[in-house]
């Protein structure tokens, strides 16, 4: 039975059209995601693409290891020898990429440098112009203390323990930082979402008939009084609905991943992500902080699903079902800048979709004294509530009447 309701799901030409859409947008997207590396060579020349990813690998890593004091120092010197060239002090365009060539080694260490010393929210890209050696040295401390002025500016309103909660994190992150290049990882981590974000309402079509589909061919009568009907045929609905939102998911994500990964590089899976995110209390790596993103974003899509599936058993309507993961993951967002509630926004399943924003921004929850992340509090939430909604829609489609 199963087996029939899958084929049944791939026998409607809409839902190959929309197989063929999700294949069109990975293709896009992963083109999209490996053209945000660029690399400049020495003659001004501008490149994206595999090759420039192999270029700018092979220049930043030799500058891979901790960021010591001395690094840092090197870095300084380095970085003012360079600015203070001709090329960089004309007003030719193309003497200043030149410039910048000699210059692109140590761009991402010079980022760190320019976070630590500019305002708490906000970036200063000339930052490292003005810092001494003696300064930067303190750089991991100037991290903490800058956090610290921030919390007592008045500017955000924190509790007491909220307050706690983000110093300490600050000080339990490893230093110093270790350093390579992170290109990849970092354009992948910024267009996940988007991408999780269309397969998920790519996925939400294709199980939006599952439940419908036999009150729209008015088979309804033959299926629930089939001597399985009502309870191996309702479970093999759920299956399939199950199998594509998993499959799918698992696939079409590993494929961008893969693809991503493999023309821009893995190097810098487990250097932390402060190296991009500098403020971000997630003392994690830049793979974990990916398989965090990739794990929210199918409970996100699995909880959406599910209601789409539920809304197709109650309503029997296939174009009502459809129109439920666009609500949820696109409709909400938008409902959340318009209302004044940004606690409440914070639960909103979209997002689950959105877990990199919070692992940049760093939202925070306060439950029963105890504070944590809103990406630790909403992906368990949510996956319970997954479970949950399982009983109740094959209790739903079991009590169905026919017409």
């Amino acid at each position: 039975m199963l087996r029939f309701e899958l084929k049944k799901i791939f026998s409607k030409f809409k839902n190959r059209i929309a197989v063929l859409v999700l294949l069109v947008t990975l293709i896009l997207t992963s083109i999209l995601t490996i053209n945000k590396v660029e690399y400049i060579d020495d003659n001004g020349n501008s490149s994206t693409g595999i090759s420039a990813a192999k270029n700018l690998r092979t220049a930043q890593n030799k500058w891979a290891g901790d960021l010591t004091e001395d690094v840092l120092q090197k870095v300084l010197e380095k970085n003012k020898k360079i600015k203070n060239s001709k090329e960089a002090l004309s007003d030719d365009l193309l003497e200043q990429d030149k410039a910048f060539a000699k210059i692109q080694d140590i761009t991402g260490i010079l980022d760190v440098i320019n976070c630590a010393f500019s305002e708490y929210r906000d970036y200063d890209g000339f930052a490292a112009d003005h810092v001494s050696g003696r300064d930067v040295k303190n750089i991991y401390k100037k991290r903490i203390s800058a956090l610290k002025e921030y919390l007592d500016s008045g500017k955000e309103t924190f509790t007491d323990e909220q307050k706690k909660f983000l110093i300490r994190q600050y000080k339990n992150l490893e230093t110093p930082f270790h350093y390579e290049y992170i290109d990849g990882w970092s354009a992948l981590l910024q267009n996940i979402s988007t991408f999780i974000l269309i397969l998920a309402l790519i996925i939400g079509f294709l199980v939006s008939g599952i439940f419908s589909d036999e009150f729209q061919t008015k088979a309804d009568s033959i299926f629930f009084s089939a001597k399985l009907g009502r309870s191996k045929g309702i479970l093999s609905k759920m299956w399939a609905g199950f199998l594509i939102t998993t499959v799918f998911y698992v696939v079409f994500v590993f494929l961008y991943t893969l693809t991503v990964l493999f023309v821009l590089g893995t190097d810098g899976a487990n250097c932390p992500i402060q190296l991009d995110m500098w403020r971000s209390v997630y003392n994690i790596s830049f793979l974990q902080a990916y398989l965090f993103i990739a794990a929210g974003g199918y409970i996100g899509t699995l909880f959406a699903s599910i209601l789409a599936m539920l809304v197709s058993a109650i309503t029997r309507s296939t174009p009502t079902a459809v129109i439920v993961p666009f609500i949820v993951l696109c409709a909400l967002p938008f409902l959340s800048r318009i209302i004044t509630l940004p606690g409440v926004c914070s639960f909103f399943p979209d997002q689950l979709l959105e877990i990199y924003i919070d692992i940049k921004e760093s939202g925070l929850v306060e439950l029963g004294g105890k504070v944590m992340t809103t990406a630790a509090v909403i992906i368990p939430v949510y996956a319970v509530i997954c479970l949950i909604l399982q009983p109740v829609l094959y209790r739903i489609y079991q009590k169905a009447e026919t017409r």
